[in-house]
């Protein structure tokens, strides 16, 4: 199951990762969640999902404030989001990144972390998820955005029928609109 934890606004600074750590902080989130880790990092937007049957957001936390050098007190509340479960994680992430995509400077410096992220990671089952879903919304829906990844990366437009599920969910909740 893929959990989401966002961390946006002024917190999104203090949580933010340098390049050089996120493969560190991934394995570390991989012993603490048995599953597969996918990070985006910018200075004004964090985006953490991983794979486990449980949730451990509040350990994840925990361990990111420790990992970026920060507190968790000076973590504003309205600055974070966590969501549990495929449905509700990927719903609620795809429709903040259509209300990104609004502002076409944020939104492209979140494609190049997103970019550094996958292409570093292909084979990563929950990086592929989120790829193949962005990419059905992208062709099936009047969604008007640019995808995560540039069309020379596509992966296969076949989706497993979890995926395909989870792509048809967020188009019925109407989460694809600008």
């Amino acid at each position: 199951m893929i959990h989401l934890i966002t961390v946006v606004g002024k917190s999104a600074k203090n949580f933010y990762l340098e390049r050089q750590y996120i493969s560190d902080f991934k394995s570390l989130m991989r012993t603490v969640t048995s599953g597969r880790v996918m990070i985006i990092s910018t200075k004004f937007r964090s985006d953490l999902f991983y794979n486990t049957e449980k949730p451990r957001n509040k350990e994840i936390l925990k361990m990111w404030a420790l990992y970026a050098n920060t507190s968790l007190s000076g973590l504003d509340r309205k600055d974070f989001t966590v969501s549990d479960g495929d449905e509700k994680s990927l719903s609620r992430y795809f429709l903040s990144i259509n209300q990104l995509s609004t502002n076409w400077y944020h939104y492209w410096l979140y494609r190049k972390a997103f970019h550094y992220m996958f292409s570093n990671d292909q084979q990563n089952p929950v990086a592929k998820t989120v790829v193949q879903c962005d990419q059905y919304l992208i062709e099936h829906t009047s969604t008007k955005r640019t995808p995560l990844i540039g069309s020379n990366e596509m992966i296969s437009p076949k989706l497993t029928k979890d995926t395909l599920a989870i792509a048809m969910y967020i188009i019925k909740n109407e989460t694809r609109s600008n």
